[in-house]
């Protein structure tokens, strides 16, 4: 009767209330909390947002204005002149800004040039630039390169969020191994508790010599041991898991006790990842970090572009049609041989400021593209060897799942033999010690196949797409 007690404890799995009781935290409910709660995340989805205040800064380059100069001068009692000059101006991309407004200039010492009808003098025309500035000015290279920063910034942002994803993942897969040896710890302490009652009722009857007692003890010491050890692991990652889970509004949670990850059956009888098997080359050129890189050299581009346009001399054109408002109609009486123009030119002799620049630009773009040649082989090189290592992990979990079976079919087979008393309790101890041995490096070997396909797919930097 002792001896078939043995058999049927080597065959019960014990679950204690507490975890039948549990939840379950699956790992795509987690990742999705880290996205809409962490401030990591948060902080990733600003990046666009900032971007676009880089953009209406640029746009603001062109806003339209509107200006008004007055000059008075008052002396002995008179008024030698007031000048007021109210005008609008608007710029526009090509390097071209139209203007127009109302000069009324009055005075007894006023020079004559100044002079305005008693209504005031209307203009509006334009002024170009036709060297410098007329292919690209700053207005314009700041806003090209805000845009450019605009989708760059949309890279930056994925980056952000598939790091966080990343590492957020290793410690749900960290806490999945802890709690599921938790559990075997568990049931082999339930056994092994067990067990040495039931050594010590036989031997108290004279069924079993009395040293027996003294192993199955040992058994019951070394596993409360193990599994205090694996309790404090358990809760370390506990701890570390609760960094990652947040409230959308910001507040921190706290994993609940009555938590649990995925269970080990369902992650054990899921269909295997498709691991893409093709060449590397398309999925490296593709990559985010390689886009910003990219992208980095279309704003040295423009900087280029723009350093180049400042070796041309400054020629500035103005032209403006002249007129005097009747009844507030500036285009009252208008005559097309009214008008205002000129030309300024100015040219720097060396060109040492400008030539430097855009020297200091080219050095820029070399680097960045020496940059880009290393960042590529650094993927290629890390993607090779993650997909190889998951490949091989996958290799090595079928071989501890059959070794798992396999130790669970020994410890019966001689449990079997114990109950005919054809074996020993040594042996049973030690069929048992390995089969629970074997079902530790299963879940840990799960963990990390897992953690392996979160580090391909962050090397892609597909955790977010």
């Amino acid at each position: 009767m002792p001896n078939k007690l043995f058999a049927a404890i080597g065959t019960v799995c014990f679950v204690l209330n507490f975890w039948a009781q549990s939840f379950e935290l699956r790992p795509e409910a987690f990742m999705l909390q880290v996205l809409e709660g962490h401030p990591l995340a948060k902080q990733a989805n600003l990046i666009p947002e900032f971007a676009q205040t880089y953009v209406l800064k640029a746009r603001g380059g062109f806003d339209p204005k509107l200006n008004y100069n007055l000059s008075q001068k008052y002396y002995g009692d008179k008024l030698y002149f007031s000048l007021s000059d109210a005008n609008f101006k608007v710029p526009t991309w090509y390097g071209l800004t139209l203007q127009t407004g109302l000069e009324q200039n009055r005075g007894t010492y006023l020079d004559p040039q100044g002079l305005t009808p008693t209504n005031g003098l209307w203009y509006g025309g334009i002024s170009a630039n036709l060297g410098n500035g007329l292919l690209i000015d700053e207005r314009r290279a700041e806003l090209q390169k805000a845009r450019v920063y605009l989708k760059s910034s949309q890279l930056e942002q994925r980056l952000a969020l598939n790091e966080l994803l990343l590492e957020a993942g290793y410690a749900y897969w960290d806490w999945y191994s802890a709690y599921h040896s938790e559990l075997i710890l568990k049931e082999s302490l339930q056994i092994g508790e067990i067990r040495l009652r039931a050594v010590q009722r036989m031997a108290e009857l004279g069924d079993r010599p009395y040293i027996d007692t003294v192993e199955a003890a040992i058994q019951y010491q070394n596993r409360a041991v193990a599994l205090a050890q694996q309790q404090a692991k358990r809760m370390a990652t506990s701890a570390f898991l609760n960094r990652y889970l947040w409230q959308p509004d910001g507040t921190p949670l706290e994993l609940s006790e009555a938590a649990a990850p995925i269970a080990a059956d369902t992650l054990t009888t899921q269909i295997p990842k498709l691991l893409y098997t093709g060449p590397l080359d398309s999925l490296i050129l593709e990559h985010p970090y390689i886009g910003v890189l990219g992208y980095k050299l279309d704003v040295l581009s423009i900087e280029k572009r723009y350093n180049i346009e400042q070796l041309k001399p400054q020629i500035e054109l103005k032209y403006n049609l002249l007129n005097e408002p009747i009844q507030y109609n500036p285009l009252a009486q208008f005559s097309i041989n009214d008008y205002k123009w000129g030309v300024s030119a100015q040219m720097p002799l060396l060109f040492r400021k400008e030539r430097a620049a855009l020297q200091q630009t080219n050095l820029q773009i070399e680097q960045i593209n020496l940059e880009r040649q290393d960042r590529t082989a650094q993927l290629l090189a890390k993607m090779q060897a993650a997909r190889a290592e998951y490949v091989l992990a996958l290799e090595q979990l079928e071989i501890y799942k059959i070794n798992a079976l396999n130790t669970k079919l020994l410890l019966n087979a001689e449990l079997n033999l114990f109950d005919t008393g054809e074996s020993s309790l040594f042996m049973v101890n030690m069929r048992e010690s390995a089969a629970f041995s074997a079902a530790l490096k299963l879940i840990d070997y799960q963990a990390k196949c897992e953690q392996l396909w979160l580090k391909w797919e962050f090397l892609q930097a597909s955790l977010v797409r």
